[in-house]
């Protein structure tokens, strides 16, 4: 009985343990079956993860049709800018790509960042980032474009018609020179461009307008095509400025363009610039153009302590340690005084250091340099900078017209105008510089000073001003100048010159009525001139223009 009973046991036993054995292989197969169903499913060639991959896949694919699309009918219509509708699930809310950085992908995104910063968001320690091309006037660059529930934005109506209307776009950060809501981060513009901005403000405050009115952050990469800038100062306005990026700036602008047209005008400092109308107290622009044309005009009826400056990439610099490296200009400028002073540059229209420090390097100018002005006051002129004061130029060449018009028949016109300087003056140091164009005075008279190279110098202010290296082909045709107020190299005597030459065909005095002075040589042929690459290439930033697109002569490395 025993050993039956335990033999039945012994077989009980051994039963259940195989019953045992098959459940824990069965779990084992299931859980095996069951993971295998599972990456199946999810794993990262799963039916889910496919599935996903295949819609994703799609999205993008019908995204690069719209893309190709967009550029066959941008190609087809001699566009540059390629406008393919925008991918914002959230419109009005910036994408977050990380913890500090931020998206823009419509319209709608880049009106509310521009809120955002006028009612306190700085962005300080923060990047904001173009997604895409973006264009005011294409429906394709907004989620809705005829949206009208954007009042508490500052838009009250059609949002799109808005925008391309009356007042326009309302600038990025607050436009008063006291006011504090302006950004303080990074923004990049991911090389993508901003077309047809339209801004058309008055004011009879202090206004100033870009698409940053007042910018403490980096603004880098970025491009404005066919801009549309109006800023009007009414009588009250202590100042009025602007700008094709940025109206008044602190601090770096790094790889921006700006094309279409800026218009400045007031009653009191009017200013404008096709990247920036004023650097404030330091600020370097560099690897930055301008092809926008930029009228300034001060409507001032009296002479007084207000002036019109402008300049091809900026109106006026002031402060300290601020530069404008590798910079051109190819805008036509045209600064109108009526009766108070102007200042107008190709590149600067006025540049004060307060502890000479100040900086312009590796820059050209191609477009025409024009100031009219009706009354007495001082008008500075010229191709790359209207005025340089305390401050150096270097390695800079000019291929546009300058001209000065004088309006009515004002005695003691004061004019100084020059084919790369119109006033040096006060601590300040030109080297090797290049001017290839005309420079040109129309209705002159008494005290007009001009130059193929420096048209004059402020009489009171003439310590340690010096021309390095410097030279001109340009004609100067100005019939009504006495011969001693102009020369091939400057129209005064009231500097100090070394190795600068002028082409004899272009004037047939050196400085301020002499055929001869000291570090000045008359050439009589082109040939014996070096060429303009040899004098402006010293930091070799320039280089030979092989595929013509600048005339044939030199280029900025960053073009190519």
């Amino acid at each position: 009985m025993y050993k039956v009973k335990r033999t039945i046991r012994y077989e009980g036993t051994k039963n259940k343990g195989i019953t045992l054995i098959s459940l824990v292989i069965t779990i084992i197969v299931l859980l095996i079956l069951s993971g295998v169903s599972i990456a199946m499913l999810t794993g990262e060639n799963g039916i889910l993860t496919q599935a996903k991959r295949a819609k994703e896949e799609t999205e993008n694919a019908a995204r690069q049709e719209e893309k190709d699309l967009a550029e066959l009918e941008a190609v087809v219509n001699g566009e540059d800018i390629v406008i393919i509708p925008v991918d914002d699930k959230n419109p009005g809310e910036l994408e977050q790509e990380n913890e500090t950085t931020f998206v823009i992908n419509s319209i709608e995104d880049l009106v509310v960042f521009s809120y955002n910063v006028r009612n306190g968001n700085k962005y300080e320690n923060q990047t904001v980032k173009l997604g895409t091309n973006l264009d005011f006037k294409s429906d394709k660059s907004y989620v809705d474009p005829d949206r009208t529930d954007y009042g508490v934005y500052g838009y009250n109506g059609n949002l799109k018609e808005l925008l391309t209307t009356g007042e326009g776009f309302i600038p990025i950060g607050q436009q008063q020179l006291e006011e504090t809501n302006n950004f303080y981060g990074t923004f990049d513009g991911n090389n993508n461009a901003i077309c047809s901005l339209y801004e058309n403000i008055k004011s009879d405050k202090m206004i100033t307008v870009g698409l940053f009115s007042i910018n403490h952050g980096i603004i880098q990469n970025t491009e404005i095509i066919d801009a549309n800038v109006i800023v009007e100062g009414s009588e009250g306005s202590t100042a009025t400025v602007a700008g094709g990026l940025v109206g008044i700036n602190y601090n770096n602008l790094y790889n921006n363009f700006v094309s279409g047209d800026i218009s400045c005008t007031g009653k009191s400092w009017t200013i404008a610039g096709g990247i920036c109308g004023l650097i404030y107290e330091g600020g370097d622009i560099t690897n930055s153009c301008n092809l926008a044309t930029i009228k300034c005009e001060n409507k001032k009826e009296v002479d007084g302590a207000a002036n019109a400056v402008c300049g091809g990439i900026v109106g006026q610099v002031e402060g300290e340690k601020a530069s404008i490296e590798k910079c051109f200009n190819k805008g036509n400028i045209i600064c109108d005084g009526g009766n108070t002073q102007i200042i107008v540059g190709g590149i600067i229209g006025s540049m004060t250091s307060k502890g000479n420090n100040c900086e312009i390097t590796n820059c050209y100018n191609a477009g025409k340099t024009q100031g009219n002005s009706a009354s007495g006051s001082i008008k500075h002129i010229g191709g790359v900078i209207g005025l340089l004061k305390s401050s150096s130029l270097s390695n800079c060449y000019n291929i546009g017209e300058v001209v000065g018009i004088k309006e009515g028949n004002i005695i003691g016109d004061n004019f100084k105008i020059g084919g790369i300087v119109g006033t040096q003056s006060n601590n300040s140091q030109i080297d090797n510089v290049y001017n290839i164009k005309n420079v040109v005075v129309k209705n002159g008279s008494q005290d007009i000073r001009v130059g193929g190279i420096i048209g004059g110098t402020i009489k009171k202010d003439v310590n340690d001003v010096n021309a390095n290296n410097g030279y001109n082909i340009g004609k100067i045709n100005a019939p009504e100048i006495k011969i001693e107020q102009l020369g091939g190299v400057a129209g005064s005597n009231l500097l100090s010159f070394n190795n600068c030459y002028y082409l004899e065909s272009s004037c047939n005095v050196g400085v301020a009525g002499s055929e001869t002075f000291i570090g000045v040589t008359k050439l009589k042929n082109i040939s014996e001139f070096p060429t303009v690459l040899e004098v402006v290439n010293g930091e070799n930033a320039f280089m030979e223009d092989i595929n013509n697109i600048n005339g044939g002569y030199p280029i900025l490395k960053m073009e190519n």
